[in-house]
């Protein structure tokens, strides 16, 4: 196809593009499409195939130009970007389309770009890998915590309630109100379990429901500070009746062997080698934690020194994605009434710098996956949808029909992608191991405990 193309720059990642195709190819597009509508039309009065071309386009007249436009003007375009190596993101805005017969098609399209930039120097890049040290008192924070998951409630029949023991109650409260005030409605709530000086646990109920036994009424007034976490309770005072339902205590299990086969895989697994093992996990995650922060200080490296302008509406897509996953997240965690107290501004600017961050990031890196020739294979992709699969205990083709509807598949083929370069960065850079003394996050589980936790 012959395509005549001006640009211009419109703005720093913008340009507008003035496109022509000239009449010949218009004219010989308009004859093709008039043969298939004479073959294929219908027209009453005329056999199929028999149709006369006269009356084909005085009949059909508009759908042929609109159909000879949606044939050449996307390819024109498409021509156009390629000739010109133009990085274009999202669509284009076409305007000032112009098609007859006879006549050269002309039309204007206004497209974001990637912005042309100097690549800097990526190899022999410094870095250091610390590695957190694992201490005899994690591994054995790491068993005791196993030991709690394991707990079970038993009923207590031989003694009133004390601290440390679960109360299930039946609870009736009623709002202290002034005179002039209305009487809101009761709470009601059966069989609520409440941990006797527990974590966060309102000291009047400590107070009014120590010392019961299943079947005992307990009336006890509870004052509510300002700040508590629930608006409808915050400042409130409240005189609740409790019916005992049980009284329940926390029997842990002893640390001992047999505890320990329970968890593993391995009938005959012994507590040492399960502190062993317990140890190696803790140790592999450690590396891989350490590995992970290198990697990322190294990401935060590369785009240092680049400055260059981004597309409004790549960094807006990414911005409101990201809002949507925390926004998501968050829905899952709080309560309604906390959720309108978010000052979404504040979260959007912030989402916004890291959008930035990290497409600079991609951008930056996916030149240099063009500079070393680094490709994904249909294996590779294959691999992570199945991966992705098993993680989500889904069946593959499940997974693979969704992505595929989504455009998740060139997501994960770009993720990887990012992923190799990276790695040929981190190949080539100058990494230093040092050892880092301090204690893991404690709501990330190494393998075994993860293992054991799900059985």
């Amino acid at each position: 196809m012959k395509v005549e193309v001006a640009v211009t720059d419109a703005a720093d990642c913008k340009k507008d593009l003035t496109i022509e195709i000239p009449s010949d190819e218009v004219k010989a597009e308009f004859e093709k499409t008039y043969d298939a509508y004479v073959k294929f039309a219908k027209v009453p009065g005329f056999r199929p195939g028999r149709v006369p071309r006269a009356v084909v386009k005085q009949r059909f007249g508009k759908d042929v130009k609109d159909d000879v436009l949606k044939e050449l003007l996307p390819h024109a375009l498409e021509h156009a970007i390629a000739d010109h190596q133009l990085r274009v993101v999202g669509s284009p805005e076409i305007s000032d389309v112009t098609i007859g017969e006879g006549q050269p098609l002309k039309f204007k399209a206004s497209v974001e770009v990637i912005p042309e930039f100097e690549l800097h120097e990526y190899k022999n890049l410094k870095a250091v890998k610390r590695v957190a040290t694992v201490t005899d008192k994690q591994v054995e924070d790491l068993l005791e915590h196993l030991r709690e998951r394991a707990a079970q409630l038993v009923q207590v029949e031989d003694r009133p309630s004390q601290n440390g023991d679960f109360v299930s109650a039946n609870m009736v409260g009623r709002f202290v109100v002034g005179v002039d005030e209305t009487q809101p409605e009761d709470l009601r709530a059966d069989d609520v379990q409440i941990e006797i000086g527990g974590e966060g646990v309102q000291a009047e109920f400590n107070d009014g429901l120590t010392g019961v036994r299943p079947g005992d009424v307990r009336e006890f007034r509870v004052n509510y500070p300002e700040d508590f976490s629930s608006k409808g309770l915050a400042g409130k005072t409240l005189d609740f009746t409790a019916t005992v339902v049980a009284v329940r205590r926390k029997e842990v299990p002893e640390l001992n062997d047999e505890f320990v086969q329970e968890l593993s895989d391995k009938p005959d697994m012994t507590l040492e080698e399960f502190r062993k093992q317990t140890r190696g996990d803790l140790e592999q995650r450690a590396e891989f934690e350490a590995e992970a922060r290198m990697r990322e200080d190294l990401s935060k490296t590369l785009i240092d020194g680049y400055d260059f302008p981004l597309p409004e509406s790549l960094v807006e897509e990414q911005t409101r994605e990201m809002l949507q996953d925390l926004a998501y997240r968050m829905m899952q965690q709080m309560p309604p009434e906390a959720m309108k107290e978010i000052n979404w501004e504040e979260r959007r600017a912030e989402a916004r710098l890291r959008a930035v961050r990290d497409l600079r990031s991609a951008i930056v890196v996916g030149r240099i996956a063009d500079k070393e020739g680094v490709e994904v294979d249909q294996a590779e992709v294959d691999a992570e949808i199945d991966r992705i699969a098993r993680s989500m205990r889904e069946p593959e083709e499940a997974v693979r029909a969704r992505l595929t509807k989504s455009r998740g598949l060139s997501s994960i083929e770009n993720r990887l992608r990012f992923h190799k370069a990276l790695d040929a960065v981190v190949k080539n850079a100058e990494v230093t191991t040092e050892e880092l003394i301090e204690s893991p996050p404690e709501d990330q589980a190494p393998p075994a405990a993860q293992q054991a936790e799900s059985s």
